[in-house]
This record gives C-alpha cells, structure tokens and sequence, in this order.
C-alpha cells in the first residue's frame, strides 16, 4: 500500500532575496495563542518566544502558521524579508521595530 501525501504552497512573498542567508531556530512558547507566518517575535531570557507587543523588543520572525496548541515554533532569526508581508500587534507598526531587527540579523526591504 502507498500513501502519497499532497502538500500545496502559496508564495506570500515573506523572503524577500538571498543576498543574506536566511537562519532558523526553534523557540518555546507558551500554548494558547495562535499566530500567522511573518508575525514578529520577541525571545526572552529564557528562550520563550512570543508575539512581539508595542513596548517588546522584535527579534524573529515566525516561519510558519501555529495554532494555539502548539509549544514549539521554527522562527526566522536572519535574512532579507518583505516588510508589507509582516505582522505585529494592532498598535504597532513594523517600522517601529526595523532598527532592533537589523541588529539581530534581519534586514527588511519592500518586494519588487
């Protein structure tokens, strides 16, 4: 018997060019929120990450969609990503937190 699993991908333009490679990681984080791909993390001392708040220092970028049961995520921790396909709390704004993110390793620019 085989099983064929079908898996389908749309491109949301999140990576936005290879001139600097991309880096993972995987953080825990604590069950019960659910996030899109693109939104913005924070990572504490302890290695926990969650959705980044106004105040909260951004320094990730979740690499995929998570459900609020999950305790694990993979996040983006280097690279060139589209700022317009990036998410932050409702208060917030992406621009607010460019600089932290560029000393962390990511670099943000608009897709052409």
């Amino acid at each position: 018997m085989t099983i064929v699993e079908k898996y389908s991908m749309t491109a949301d333009n999140l990576l936005a060019g290879p001139e600097i490679p991309v880096l993972t990681k995987n953080f825990k984080v604590t069950a019960g929120t659910a996030m899109k791909r693109g939104t913005l993390l924070t990572v504490n001392a302890e290695g926990m990450a969650s959705a980044t708040k106004k105040a909260e220092e951004a320094s990730a970028i979740l690499t995929n969609d998570i459900d609020e049961k999950a305790t694990m995520v993979t996040a983006y921790v280097a690279g060139r990503f589209n700022r317009a396909a990036l998410f932050c709390a409702e208060e917030d704004s992406v621009e607010a937190h460019e600089e932290e993110l560029r000393k962390a390793g990511i670099h943000l620019t608009v897709k052409l």
